[in-house]
């Protein structure tokens, strides 16, 4: 009988330690993503000129962005962990390789709009699981931090696309008349 509660909480310990080893690089990734983000938004926000809408859209959420990482570097803190150097550098790097592909683009605007609004339900996306994965790993003191990082990117997720189709009128608009539409 003793074995099988030995069994049992060595089941628990190494169930929990499976937990942490999914929970940890799933807020590495999402901090990373977050971290991409930034650096795609930054470089928009240098370039956008023609589209003011956007651009308080971007600037908006490039504040959230900044509070949604250091809510990551809290809560890795926290378990003793910090970011993942190499997912950052990668996913920086995929960020600027992004706005410098799309800036070379005559419709820079366009392919930004739709990259952002993927984006931004990419990290929705990243956010539910995470704070699912949050719950298994019993991480009840930070699931309010991810919950509130989920509102901050279901509502950009909802205020971009709402650009999607004024945009799109101001780049044809602009394009039509021979003005520079692409940023």
């Amino acid at each position: 009988m003793a074995s099988s509660s030995t069994a049992g909480a060595t089941g628990t310990s190494s169930s929990s330690d499976m937990l942490q080893d999914i929970y940890i690089p799933a807020l590495q990734n999402t901090l990373a993503l977050e971290k991409q983000s930034e650096q795609m938004m930054e470089r928009q926000l240098e370039r956008y000129e023609r589209y003011p809408e956007m651009i308080q859209v971007l600037r908006q959420h490039h504040q959230e962005t900044e509070q949604q990482i250091q809510r990551l570097e809290q809560i890795l803190h926290s378990h003793g962990a910090d970011r993942s150097l190499l997912k950052d550098t990668a996913t920086q790097l995929a960020g600027n390789l992004g706005a410098l592909f799309h800036s070379a683009a005559s419709d820079e605007i366009l392919k930004n709009l739709y990259t952002n609004h993927g984006l931004e339900n990419y990290e929705v996306a990243a956010y539910r699981s995470l704070i699912v994965i949050a719950q298994a790993a019993a991480d009840t003191q930070n699931i309010p931090a991810l919950q509130q990082s989920l509102r901050e990117e279901e509502n950009a997720a909802r205020l971009v696309g709402e650009q999607i189709e004024a945009v799109t009128r101001r780049y044809l608009q602009l394009e039509q008349s021979g003005e520079k539409a692409d940023r």
